[in-house]
This record gives structure tokens, sequence and C-alpha cells, in this order.
């Protein structure tokens, strides 16, 4: 194998196979990046058995060939180097040399026949959506994501397909979020859902860009395609529960606020929030809310933010990690929120719908 890559067209893709090649692998392999060179095409790819990226680089090759090298090193080499070097890329037997301006890298390879894929299975939902769209509706329900749960189901975000629309839910027991987005599904197979676990989520989240992206999606695993690059993982072996019945109808009380205003006075008022029982209390009263915190040293925190509301009064805590992601969750300059009464949920909702959603459960007192 003999190739000659630009540092700049190489570096993004070796950042991103680093990233998903395994720092303490069960097998040395899955520390490494399987390069692929052939004709006037290179590939790249890596896995750690559960999430796979390949990434497919138009580029003449002088002499084509194989091999595994592990994916930190050369990306590290590669970063190190000047802007725009060219790397010249030359496989003798076991070993890979590096040739950069003045510089020079020797790495021990694997044979290529040692790297494991990822397993695919027959569709059972396929379709394109846009990128950017997609990529946010990750950004918001990942938020909501469990970590380590005993519930598998919870450590995931949920994509569910009706007709020609794709959604998005999570949530950690505590909270939840949800959001719609269009989808042309090619397949006429009636509703899918799916559960992509926390590592996927915050890989796509890193990969993902603009344009338009093609998925597919079978019992066992997820297939995303870019044109550029492929991202595949294995779904999780679960069932999601029914997130529709912890939807509140009916709330009848709601609130306008300025999401930067909103997000001003919770900085402040978590300046003195407790660090144990992080609670911020809101009171609602005509055309103005009040943030208040406290914490084990006696200390208190109140500030006034004027917001629409014109029912009666209500006072309601959350925790105040959960407000703050309110503020970051939504894009809107201004968030509608409904309430019931202090022991109920609050939805937050862009004032002019309901999509993205994200409903808080309140702190008891």
């Amino acid at each position: 194998m003999k190739i000659t890559i630009d540092r700049e067209d190489l570096l993004p893709i070796l950042a991103n196979m680093a990233n998903i090649a395994d720092r303490r692998p069960v097998q040395p392999i899955l520390a490494h990046v399987l390069i692929e060179a052939a004709g006037q095409h290179c590939r790249f790819v890596a896995t750690d058995l559960e999430v796979q990226l390949s990434a497919d680089l138009d580029h003449p090759v002088n002499a084509p060939g194989t091999c595994a090298v592990p994916a930190r090193k050369l990306y590290d080499i590669c970063r190190a180097l000047p802007e725009h070097t060219p790397i010249e890329f030359h496989k003798d037997g076991e070993k890979l040399l590096l040739k950069a301006a003045k510089s020079r890298f020797t790495l021990h390879v694997l044979p290529a026949d040692q790297f494991p894929y990822l397993s695919t299975h027959s569709s059972r939902c396929q379709g394109n959506c846009n990128a950017k769209a997609f990529r946010e509706a990750l950004a918001v329900t990942a938020n909501t994501m469990a970590q380590n749960d005993a519930r598998l189901f919870l450590n995931g975000v949920l994509i569910e397909v009706e007709g020609q629309e794709l959604r998005l839910v999570a949530t950690d027991g505590h909270r939840l979020a949800m959001m719609t987005l269009p989808f042309a599904n090619s397949l006429e197979s009636g509703s899918y859902q799916a559960i992509l676990p926390r590592k996927a989520v915050l890989e796509l989240l890193r990969i993902l860009d603009d344009g338009d992206i093609a998925l597919e999606m079978s019992d066992t695993g997820f297939l995303l395609n870019d044109g550029m690059q492929q991202f595949a993982c294995k779904l999780i072996d679960a069932k999601y529960p029914d997130y529709r019945r912890v939807i509140p109808q009916g709330h009848p009380r709601f609130a306008i606020l300025n999401r930067q205003t909103f997000k001003s006075a919770l900085q402040q008022s978590d300046v003195l929030v407790s660090d144990r029982n992080p609670t911020t209390h809101l009171h609602l009263s005509n055309s103005q809310m009040t943030l208040r915190s406290c914490n084990e040293e006696q200390e208190e925190g109140e500030i006034q933010i004027p917001v629409e509301y014109q029912n009666d009064t209500l006072n309601i805590a959350f925790n105040s990690r959960y407000l703050t992601d309110t503020t970051q969750i939504f894009a809107q300059e201004n968030l509608r929120m409904r309430v019931k009464d202090s022991d109920s949920s609050a939805v937050f909702t862009p004032v002019d719908g309901d999509n993205p959603l994200y409903i808080i459960m309140p702190v008891r007192l």
C-alpha cells in the first residue's frame, strides 16, 4: 500500500475515527483504524463492536493495499504536523512508514483480515431527512437521557417513525424531551420504534453536519449515511415505555417567559443553590415570576423577572439543573410554560407550537 494524502483532508476523518476506536480494547484490533486503498478511493473504518464509523475519500492510490493502524497514534501524529503537509503512507510488511516533510514515523500495523465489522440486517424502516434537523433533535433529547440506569431503555434515545414523521424521545424518569421532524419514509411498513444507545447519540452529535442523510433501521441495527460517512450501531434490546402517558393534558395555567431573561435569572439563582439538593422555587403571580434558592448555610437568593401570567398565584419547585436545560433545549426567544398545580409536572414548549417539548417533574416539598 502506498498513498499520499494532504493533512487537512485526513485530519477530520482521523479525529472521528479516534473517538470511535476503543482506548482500552478487549481485542487489540479495536484500538485500530482500518485503511483500505485501491484505484481512486480510500476507506477508513473504526469500531468498538457497539458503534462503527466508516469514511470514504476519493484520492489516487499509488499502490493498493490494506492494514489496521493504531487510531490514536495516527491521529496524534497528523495533528502535530504543520498545516497542508502531504503525508505519505507506505506499508512494508508489519510496519507502516509515514513520511511528512522532514518527519518520519514507523507504526506497527495489524492484518486487515482481523478487523471485525458490525453485522448488518435487512432494514424494517428506511428513508431520508435533513442532517441539521436530525442533529438538533438529538441535541434536544440527549439532555434527558439517563446514564448507567438499570433500566436499559432509559440509557438512550427512542426513534419512532410514523408515516412521514420521525420523532425522537428521551427520559431519565424525572423529565422528558421530545422533538419531531419530517422524514421521507421509503417503506410503507407502518410505525417503527428503536432505541439508540447513549454512545451512538453522542458520536452522532459529533459527526453530523449539513445536507441530507439516509437512515436504515432494523430490529437490531441502525445505519446512517451522509454520502461520505457511514455510521452504524447496535440498538438497545428493550421495549420503550409508552411515553405519551406522561405528557400532561389540560394544564390550565401558563406563563410566557423570555428565554434569555429566564437564563440570566437561573444563573443568578444557582449561585446560592444547595449542592446536595439543587432546587429552585418558582413563585408565579400576576405578570411576575420570582425565583428563590437557598443552601445549607441558610443563605438565600431571590430574583424577579417579568412574565405573561394572568392566573392564580402558584408556588412550584424544580431541580435547578433541569430548569437550566430549558434554556439550552430551546432556541426560540420566548417559551411557554404550562402548569396545573404545585404537585404536577411543567411542560415547556415554544409559544407557537409543541415542537420541541420538554417536561419536568416537580420537587416534592
